[in-house]
C-alpha cells in the first residue's frame, strides 16, 4: 500500500522499465493506492462520528489516470456536508520537485482552479500527494493536507 497517489501511479506503470527477470517479480506483486485501501476497506467499518461542513479537493493527475478519483470524493462525501472539486482541477503544475525551484510554474498551472476555490471559501482543503498539496496551499492561501487527515478528524 502507498500513500502518495503519485508513487502508487508510478509503481503501477513501471514494469517496462524492469529487466525481464524482474518483470517477474513484478507481476507477483500487488500496489494499491491508500484511496483504495481508505474507500474499499477501512471507511465501511469505521463509523463517522464529526462531518465536516465544507471542503475542497484537489484529485492530483495520477488519481485521475488510475481512476480513482470517484473513491477520493467518496471518502470526503462521508465525511462532510459539502465537498467541492473545482471544475478546473488538473495538474498543479508541481512537476514533483520543480514547484520548489520554479514557482511561477505552479502559480500559472493552477491559477483557474485556484480562483474557484478562493471563490468557494472551503473549510478545509485535502488532497492526496504532499507536493501538489504545497502547490495548491500557495496558490489558494488555504492550507492542503492529506485526505487522510479529513478522515482521522471524522472518525475520531
Amino acid at each position: 500500500m502507498i500513500d502518495t497517489s503519485p508513487c502508487t501511479y508510478g509503481f503501477k506503470t513501471a514494469r517496462s522499465y524492469l529487466t525481464p527477470e524482474n518483470q517477474e517479480r513484478f507481476d507477483q506483486m500487488t500496489f494499491v493506492d491508500a484511496i483504495e485501501f481508505v474507500h474499499d476497506e477501512l471507511l465501511p467499518k469505521l463509523p463517522v462520528k464529526t462531518k465536516s461542513r465544507s471542503v475542497a479537493l484537489h484529485p492530483v493527475c495520477s488519481v485521475t489516470k488510475m481512476g480513482i478519483g470517484a473513491k477520493l470524493e467518496g471518502i470526503a462525501r462521508a465525511c462532510s456536508e459539502q465537498v467541492t472539486i473545482p471544475l478546473d482541477a488538473g495538474c498543479c503544475g508541481f512537476a514533483g520537485d520543480r514547484g520548489f525551484l520554479f514557482p511561477e510554474l505552479t502559480q500559472a498551472a493552477t491559477r483557474p482552479e485556484a480562483a474557484e476555490v478562493k471563490a468557494k471559501q472551503p473549510d478545509e482543503c485535502y488532497s492526496s500527494s504532499r507536493t501538489c498539496e504545497i502547490g495548491m496551499s500557495r496558490s489558494t492561501g488555504q492550507i492542503y493536507r492529506s485526505y487522510m487527515y479529513l478522515l482521522e478528524k471524522a472518525t475520531r
